[in-house]
């Protein structure tokens, strides 16, 4: 009896020993990440994050672009508006359209300015070009907010309405200067909030 367990006992100690395999590597990995953890590990991690927020933010950016040209150009009833509730279309875009649309001379017969509408204009838009010829012809100069005043003063006089295209307007030189008479009147506070609309207007 004694030999038999004499003889196991060599057989137990000789068979494979898993359990010191596994902590032996195991020891070995927290070495390798406490060598290289700091120096090599870190960096990957690091990279791979910055580009998933790189690639993130490049797709986002994609979508948004897909979704503007879906858009398209912005319509009349999407722009802001100006003190009498006519569109006021911003600078790039009026100026895309004046590349499409030919604004008509104005006619000066007398004392009288004659401006033709053309295509989505209304009657501000054309006491906005009267006042301009008359300023070049007479040699003065207002301030935007002074001309937004005097063209809304004309407007007021002649009466806001619909034009259709070719109509012409006819702006006497006395109630011009009737108008930029009256602008001259305007106290710090009814510039400031004139200034308001100016900004909106592409002169």
């Amino acid at each position: 009896m004694e030999n038999q367990s004499e003889n196991r006992s060599p057989q137990s100690t000789s068979g494979p020993q898993f359990g010191l395999d596994y902590e032996k590597n195991q020891g070995k990995m927290k070495g390798w990440i406490n060598r290289y953890g700091s120096s090599v590990i870190l960096p990957i991690i690091a990279l791979l994050i910055l580009a998933g927020g790189i690639y993130l933010y490049a797709s986002q950016r994609g979508e948004e672009a897909i979704i503007t040209l879906d858009e398209g150009t912005p319509s009349i009833e999407d722009l802001a508006l100006n003190s009498e509730g006519e569109p006021v279309v911003s600078q790039e875009i009026e100026e895309e359209q004046k590349e499409s649309i030919i604004i008509p001379e104005s006619r000066k017969e007398g004392l009288q300015f004659i401006e033709k509408a053309v295509r989505g204009e209304g009657i501000t838009h054309l006491s906005r070009r009267a006042l301009k010829n008359y300023l070049e012809s007479s040699s003065q100069e207002l301030s935007n907010e002074h001309k937004v005043f005097v063209e809304d003063y004309l407007k007021d006089k002649i009466g806001s309405r619909s034009l259709v295209v070719g109509e012409e307007i006819t702006f006497s030189q006395n109630l011009i200067e009737e108008a930029v008479n009256a602008s001259s009147t305007l106290n710090p506070e009814q510039l400031e909030i004139l200034e308001g609309y100016s900004k909106l207007i592409a002169w």
